[in-house]
């Protein structure tokens, strides 16, 4: 695939026209590649999503994209902590780009669309992981996925959107993608302090306001509704738990109790 739009954006673009999962790959090959090589494919076998999640498409009806952020000695944990928040930002841009409308975020990087009379549906997702000598920031993007072809009820893609599909898309989708990712990429590394970056995200963040639940891995269940973002990312919950106040959430699944 040609990909004009995409290769004019990231000369280091490696197209797959079929791979197992282009964060494994960027992660195994990481001390080679040089500073924001990218990986990407529309047909992605072996796709993995948060919390061990697998993530399956169709042949050529989802994007998926990987970028390698490299570091200079050890990475600051409170730093890294903003990265996958700023991806979502980035995807979540993506789509306005290409034209859909009623985008924002659920904490902490799923790019939601409104949906009449229910739950915003899933548009993409963010999954970051370490490698040896950075972090990879992975984006699956929904593309011409029918409604029949849908993982789960909840989802969506661009087509159902009203996004025209034709030749070009795959070209324009990864082009926006890959302009907003290293966008938000310098915005992260240019900032001080990373907190800065709170201004940032909480416009984008439709989880906040709202009442929750936040199943975190080893404990009980978080009934509360989410306030802010505190100075490392983290979700602050105010629980209806007598007595535990607000709680920082690292990590956790996060659904949304009622709908605007």
């Amino acid at each position: 695939m040609l990909l004009p739009l995409s290769r004019a954006i990231s000369p280091s673009l490696d197209w797959r026209e079929r791979c197992a999962s282009t964060n494994s790959e960027l992660v195994a090959r990481a001390e080679l590649l040089p500073d924001l090589a990218v990986v990407a494919t529309a047909d992605q076998t072996a796709g993995r999503g948060r919390l061990g999640r697998v993530w399956s498409a169709p042949p050529g009806s989802a994007l998926a994209v990987s970028l390698l952020v490299r570091h200079d000695g050890a990475p600051d944990p409170r730093r890294l902590g903003w990265l996958p928040l700023m991806a979502g930002v980035a995807l979540a841009r993506t789509a306005r780009s290409l034209g859909v409308e009623g985008v924002g975020l659920k904490w902490p990087n799923d790019v939601l669309v409104d949906a009449a009379g229910g739950p915003a549906r899933k548009l993409s997702g963010i999954l970051t992981e370490l490698a040896t000598e950075g972090v990879v920031v992975g984006a699956g993007l929904n593309l011409s996925m029918t409604a029949d072809e849908l993982p789960v009820p909840t989802a969506t893609s661009l087509a159902l959107q009203g996004v025209p599909v034709d030749a070009g898309l795959v070209d324009r989708a990864l082009a926006a993608a890959l302009h907003e990712l290293l966008s938000v990429v310098a915005q992260w590394r240019a900032v001080t302090d990373p907190a800065e970056l709170r201004a940032v995200i909480e416009p984008e963040l439709r989880t906040l306001g709202r009442a929750v639940r936040v199943d975190r891995p080893g404990l009980a269940p978080l009934l509360g509704t989410a306030e802010s973002l505190d100075d490392d990312g983290r979700l602050r919950v105010r629980s209806l738990a007598e007595g535990e106040g607000i709680v920082a959430v690292a990590a956790g699944d996060v659904t949304h109790l009622r709908y605007e």
